[in-house]
C-alpha cells in the first residue's frame, strides 16, 4: 500500500514539474511572437524553426539524461498520450484564416484539415486502446503515422509558401501570417508538443507489443 502511495506521489511530482515546464514554454512563445522574435517577412525562417527545434532537442535530452522536465508526460499511459492530441481541432483556425483570405489554401486545407481530424478521431483511439478493442493496436500504428505525416507535409507547405528564400511556392498570398501571433503559436508550441506526444505514444506502443499487453 505504502509502494503504490509512493508511486502515486511520484507520478503527481512528475506531472507538476512537467506542467510547470509546458507553461513556461508556452509564456515564452507568447513572448517570442508578441514581439516578433520569429523573423522578418521576406528572411528564411530561421526563428520559427529554432523555436521548434529547440524544445524537441531538449525534449530528447531530457529523456536520454532520465531528466524531470517532460516525465510527466513520460509517465501518462498510451490512452492518455493519444487523447491529449485532441487539442489539435484547433487547426480549424487554419480554416478559419484560409476563408478570411489570410493563408493560401494550398497550405491551409491540408493543414487545417489534417489536424481536425487528427484531433476529432483521437478519443476514439484512446477508447479503443482503453478497452482493448480488436485492431487497436494496428489503429494506434496508423493514427500516430498519419499524425505524424500531417505535421511533416504542413511545415513544408508553410515554409515553401512564404516569402523567403524557401518560398518556392508562394503566390499573391504567402503562409506568412503563420510567424505571427497569434497562429505564430501552432508551430512554435502546439506542434513540437504534437510530436512529443507522437513520439511517447509510438515508443510506448512498440514497448507494449514486446510486452504483450493491450495497455499500461
Amino acid at each position: 500500500m505504502q509502494n503504490v502511495a509512493t508511486s502515486e506521489n511520484g507520478r503527481a511530482a512528475a506531472l507538476a514539474t512537467t506542467l510547470s515546464v509546458l507553461t513556461a514554454w508556452f509564456l515564452l512563445s507568447v513572448w517570442l511572437a508578441l514581439h516578433d522574435r520569429l523573423g522578418a517577412p521576406g528572411q528564411p525562417p530561421i526563428g520559427l524553426a529554432l523555436a521548434l527545434l529547440v524544445p524537441l532537442a531538449a525534449f530528447a535530452l531530457d529523456g536520454r539524461l532520465r531528466a524531470p522536465l517532460f516525465a510527466g508526460l513520460r509517465r501518462l499511459d498510451l490512452g492518455s498520450l493519444i487523447a491529449a492530441q485532441t487539442y489539435r481541432i484547433a487547426g480549424v483556425f487554419f480554416l478559419v484564416a484560409w476563408r478570411a483570405g489570410t493563408l493560401p489554401a494550398a497550405f491551409a486545407l491540408p493543414a487545417g484539415l489534417g489536424d481536425l481530424a487528427i484531433g476529432l478521431s483521437a478519443p476514439f483511439v484512446a477508447a479503443a486502446v482503453a478497452g482493448r478493442r480488436r485492431g487497436h493496436r494496428a489503429l494506434v500504428w496508423v493514427w500516430n503515422l498519419v499524425g505524424l505525416a500531417d505535421l511533416v507535409i504542413a511545415l513544408f507547405q508553410g515554409v515553401t509558401h512564404t516569402r523567403s528564400p524557401f518560398g518556392i511556392f508562394a503566390g499573391s498570398l504567402s503562409s506568412d501570417a503563420v510567424t505571427r501571433y497569434p497562429l505564430s503559436l501552432i508551430p512554435i508550441f502546439f506542434v513540437p508538443l504534437a510530436i512529443m506526444l507522437h513520439a511517447l505514444a509510438i515508443a510506448r506502443a512498440v514497448q507494449q507489443g514486446r510486452d504483450g499487453s493491450g495497455n499500461s
